[in-house]
């Protein structure tokens, strides 16, 4: 019992040890800069303004908040802040205790001083690392300010949901009112916001934002701050809620902005030492045709319930990102799924395939026969692909039909005779790695994202150039020194004349010609510029991705609970959007000019003979 004791004598004496050489580093150093020059300003191709942190700018007084915030969000985000010294022991206790009762991490302890520096340095990745750096900043906080400026810089900081942040922004989006002039109703439903604004916000759920409500106010009365019966009356006050919310949004650009901050960090300036020199950033946004896309995806989403989506267009000679849509209401969900859903990618790999079978000798009139197949594998097992409808013209059909109507078992001969490593390697090429080779990757059984997948694309459509897709060309900070500026690769990653064979095939999926045992996939979809075009499908997802020489669109559709799509209503919607974002950038015609390697044939293009007035395909010369 004595040597029990003894160690716990001594681990308490090294604790106290630790923390008293922190603070005492926390003291001597500089203080974190958290006022001016603490924020990031976006710019768009123009060099216009379209988006200023006003999650890193301290700029309501505490005088100019409501009483019954203060207090609202003092009762139930840390009761102990004005007493702790940036860390909470009771908090730390009583969390692991619920937590071990629990068998699960269910509670936290994190106070308002840790929440700010987590807010304003840092991310909200689950790391050691992490943890330790917040630690440490939430220490060098409580050192060098008052309670005060730091409860002040919270709550102008703090995430409210729908891409709000700050008290300031809440209370207009909210409410429609400044911050001081918030009631004890409103102030505790905003409080309780905080803690999950997927779940909380009385704009997705208003039983979910009355039950938190309800812990607030019962905190308040806990911490004698108010009465019973004002909790009571308060309770079953109902909201005047903002009519019209969405004006109160910081930029018509969420999703892009979002897409910029994942560039940031990946860049490794999202972080303290960058923020703090004040960050003004140079992107790729064009306007004009990010505002076309928000109105057309505003149009036709409009009746499509849950259905969701995300699109992107980029500039294919430039790889620059122009417009990025994650979702169809930033209001109604933040998830970018244009560049962190993990989708099935369908047919819209097999442009990948044939420009491999191209490659090794496969040419536009080049046949399978297409019929109900069953494949009998290396390993024993066998594997029936169907094609769309379990149509088949149960005979041989050229290259160029197969594209046209996105054939599956052409799809998984070719696949086959390539051998199932071909596909995996040139995958490989553009960093999708841990992919097995398999007969049913050709029907793309490949999980990706819009993003990645328009990496793909503008190399096609640059005859097979690589640069990264980016949203950022140049990061500048407060005294204008260049901290980073993107420079294209122009890496000749696949070979050009096999990209300007399969650019010119791809043009058949627009083609009315070969809607025969199936129909042409975009022939009903049909541009006023030629653009080569795949549409994909699963039984959860559809896609459609094209390009020319100056644009590539890549858009998904699907629910994100997985559930079927009816292929009617559904998987014709990424169709359409192609089509006019297509129009819209391009009326007039622009196409690829063939290099002194390759030769125009026409041919009839169902059974691939040479004819003179057939469909003109491109050839490499012999």
């Amino acid at each position: 019992m004595k040597t029990f004791i003894k160690w716990i004598r001594r681990f308490f004496i090294t604790c106290l040890s630790i923390m008293i050489i922190i603070y005492g580093v926390s003291y001597i150093i500089a203080a974190p800069q958290i006022g001016q020059g603490h924020y990031i300003k976006m710019y768009d191709q123009n060099h216009q303004l379209f988006y200023q942190s006003d999650s890193q700018s301290n700029d309501v007084a505490l005088k100019d908040v409501s009483k019954d915030f203060i207090e609202s969000i003092v009762a139930i985000e840390d009761h102990r802040f004005y007493e702790h010294r940036g860390f909470d022991p009771i908090g730390i206790l009583r969390a692991i205790k619920t937590n071990l009762t629990k068998g699960s991490m269910s509670q936290g302890a994190s106070t308002i001083t840790q929440q700010y520096a987590r807010l304003l340095f840092l991310t909200n990745e689950k790391s050691w690392s992490r943890k330790i750096t917040e630690a440490f900043l939430t220490t060098r906080l409580e050192a060098h300010y008052d309670k005060e400026t730091i409860l002040q810089g919270y709550i102008n900081t703090v995430y409210f949901g729908h891409g709000i942040y700050g008290i300031r922004n809440a209370a207009k989006y909210y409410f429609n009112k400044d911050p001081k002039d918030l009631d004890l109703n409103e102030s505790s439903l905003l409080a309780g916001v905080i803690n999950g604004p997927e779940y909380f916000s009385p704009f997705k759920s208003m039983d979910g934002a009355k039950k938190r409500q309800k812990v607030v106010l019962d905190r308040l009365v806990e911490e004698n701050y108010i009465t019973q019966d004002q909790a009571n009356q308060t309770y079953k006050t109902p909201f005047v809620l903002n009519n019209d919310p969405s004006s109160s949004l910081t930029t018509s650009y969420p999703y892009y902005r979002d897409t910029v901050i994942q560039e940031l960090t990946k860049l490794g300036f999202y972080q303290e030492n960058y923020i703090n020199q004040g960050l003004h950033i140079e992107t790729t946004l064009n306007p004009t045709v990010h505002d076309q896309l928000n109105k057309v995806v505003d149009k036709q989403m409009k009746d499509k319930d849950e259905l969701e989506l995300s699109s992107i267009i980029v500039d294919t000679k430039t790889s620059n990102v122009l417009a990025i849509v994650g979702g169809k209401d930033y209001n109604q969900s933040q998830f970018n799924r244009a560049t962190s859903a993990s989708r099935q990618i369908g047919s819209t790999i097999k442009p990948l395939l044939y420009y491999v079978a191209l490659e090794n000798g496969f040419s536009p009139t080049t046949k399978f026969k297409s019929e109900p197949t069953t494949f009998q594998l290396d390993n024993g097992q066998t594997y029936a692909p169907i094609n769309f409808n379990k149509r088949y013209p149960n005979s041989e059909i050229t290259l160029a039909q197969a594209i046209a109507v996105s054939d599956n078992i052409y799809a998984v001969k070719t696949h086959l005779f390539l051998g199932e490593q071909a596909l995996v390697n040139i995958l490989s090429q553009f960093e999708y790695t841990h992919v097995s080779p398999h007969p049913s990757l050709a029907l793309g059984t490949l999980n990706t994202n819009v993003y990645e997948l328009s990496q793909v694309y503008t190399t096609l459509a640059n005859t097979g150039i690589y640069n990264d897709i980016h949203t950022i060309t140049k990061i500048t900070n407060d005294r204008g020194d260049i901290l980073y500026e993107y420079k294209p690769q122009n890496k000749q990653l696949l070979h050009q004349d096999t990209c300007l064979i399969l650019s010119q095939l791809m043009t058949s999926t627009f083609e009315d010609v070969y809607s025969t045992y199936s129909n042409a996939t975009m022939a009903a979809y049909k541009t006023k510029a030629t653009f080569a075009a795949k549409s994909g499908s699963s039984q959860y997802d559809a896609l459609c991705a094209g390009y020319n020489p100056n644009y590539t669109i890549v858009n998904w559709c699907g629910y994100d609970d997985n559930r079927d799509l009816t292929m009617v209503n559904d998987s014709k919607t990424c169709k359409v959007i192609f089509q006019k974002m297509a129009d819209f950038l391009q009326e007039e015609d622009v196409w690829y000019e063939m290099n002194d390697h390759l030769e125009a044939k026409a041919i009839n293009p169902l059974t691939g003979e040479f004819q003179n007035n057939g469909l003109i395909y491109w050839f490499k010369k012999l």
